[in-house]
């Protein structure tokens, strides 16, 4: 009679496993989230200091959406082989009868495709504000990534700068003469 028991721990443990994975899911979807937000706050409000490569950092958001959605994918994976076990539990615990206990199969199936297309949404949404944000930041800083907006462009030889009268600074047209 220890029979029935064994099944009933298992069945017990692989649904306290599959609503911990829930849960990390719905964690792993918050801290996404957020994370992106703050990346985008952060390059929206420090994008006139970016120069050069630094306008690739509009491409952060989007990485972070396309490694969460794997993870989230990995671990969607695994909660449905759970859910598979304990409908292979149920069926042998308490046969076909009694479909009462099978709400987690119910409950997994209409939250996975929510979360499916949340994840699509968020990542299309991450795309477009990242691709609108290079894009802006490239119209104000055209030509070459290498050189583009940098501080040093020298770019327009047309502007006549100031000599600079610190002392022990030499004036534009003597510099020859330092050596």
């Amino acid at each position: 009679m220890t029979e029935p028991t064994l099944p009933k721990d298992e069945y017990a443990a692989l649904h306290d496993e599959a609503t911990a994975c829930m849960a990390e899911l719905a964690s792993l979807e918050r801290g996404c989230i957020v994370s992106a937000a703050i990346v985008f706050a952060w390059v929206a409000t420090n994008s006139q200091s970016l120069v050069g490569f630094s306008g690739l950092v509009w491409a952060v958001p989007v990485a972070i959406a396309v490694l969460g959605s794997l993870k989230a994918l990995a671990v969607g994976r695994h909660i449905s082989a759970l859910g598979r076990s304990l409908k292979e539990l149920e069926v042998q615990v308490q046969g076909d009868g009694d479909r009462g206990a099978r709400q987690f199969g119910r409950r997994w199936r209409a939250r996975r495709w929510a979360s499916a297309a949340a994840w699509l949404l968020f990542i299309g949404l991450t795309v477009i504000g990242s691709t609108l944000g290079y894009l802006q930041f490239r119209t104000e800083c055209p030509g070459p990534l290498v050189n583009a907006c940098g501080k040093d462009d020298g770019g327009d030889d047309n502007d006549q700068q100031e000599p600079s009268l610190k002392p022990g600074s030499l004036p534009s047209g003597t510099r020859w003469l330092a050596g």
